[in-house]
């Protein structure tokens, strides 16, 4: 059987659609990080990702595709032996120096990205999040409101300014469609931002916490302004109601 060199990099082509296909399919999994971006960040970690996958795939296919030739077109048949050449220096250097100039050029690509990921390059409201086993407070000094085991309600289009920390061990608020995922842990302040599209989303601690780690999930409503704004007088007013009850009835409340 005689496979081309061309046939097997294009066979090597199909296998790489199909896998996206069917990780396209599960789009709807909260674990799916290929999900669709919905903020700039996410747009940048998305476009940085397919370029690095332009950049290497040429060097993966090529040497699969190279090996399965060799495989076949030298190996040992009846009345002949299997060939036994080796070392090629031109080849051994180049295929040295090639991947190591895509690998800085990957670098340089890369390391801006890296500093916009790491810091807000502004602020519209701030929130404060407290990771514990096992679920996520969200504090908006702003607007003196603490809610637990709630979504995170933020509005549309606004840059969202999340510091966060940890009340236990380390903990890490993952929100694939964001572009997002950074570790909170004791005694120390993380910061993560987005500017997110209106739509509710999902995610999940992505650092092993604890035997209920798989179900400290993160759910993040954007809601345009005026929606945002009514959220916040409506928790506002919650707030004053708690505060206006008896000690025993908000117990018992708190309680159910």
């Amino acid at each position: 059987m005689k496979l081309k060199v061309r046939h097997i990099i294009l066979l090597n082509l199909a296998l790489i659609i199909i896998l996206g296909l069917f990780t396209s399919l599960a789009a709807e999994d909260i674990t799916n990080w290929l999900q669709k971006p919905v903020t700039p960040l996410a747009r940048d970690v998305r476009s940085i990702f397919w370029f690095t996958m332009a950049m290497i795939m040429p060097f993966l296919i090529l040497a699969e595709g190279l090996l399965i030739y060799v495989i076949f077109k030298f190996r040992k048949r009846p009345g002949r032996e299997a060939a036994t050449f080796h070392e090629n220096v031109k080849l051994e250097i180049a295929w040295t120096i090639v991947p190591a100039i895509t690998l800085i050029i990957i670098a340089i690509s890369t390391f801006g990205l890296i500093k916009r990921i790491n810091y807000s390059p502004q602020t519209d409201m701030v929130v404060q999040v407290e990771a514990q086993r096992y679920f996520w407070k969200y504090t908006y000094p702003d607007y003196d409101i603490a809610i637990a085991e709630e979504p995170l309600v933020v509005p549309a289009n606004k840059y969202i300014t999340l510091l966060g920390t940890s009340m236990d061990v380390i903990h890490s608020w993952w929100l694939p469609a964001f572009g997002v995922k950074k570790d909170l842990m004791p005694g120390r302040i993380t910061e993560i931002w987005f500017k997110a599209e209106p739509g509710t989303y999902k995610g999940q601690c992505a650092e092993l916490c604890g035997p209920l780690h798989a179900e400290m999930l993160i759910d993040v409503r954007v809601l345009p302004e005026d929606e945002f704004m009514a959220w916040v007088k409506q928790k506002q007013a919650e707030a004053e109601e708690d505060l206006a009850l008896p000690d025993s009835t908000l117990t018992a409340k708190q309680t159910k």
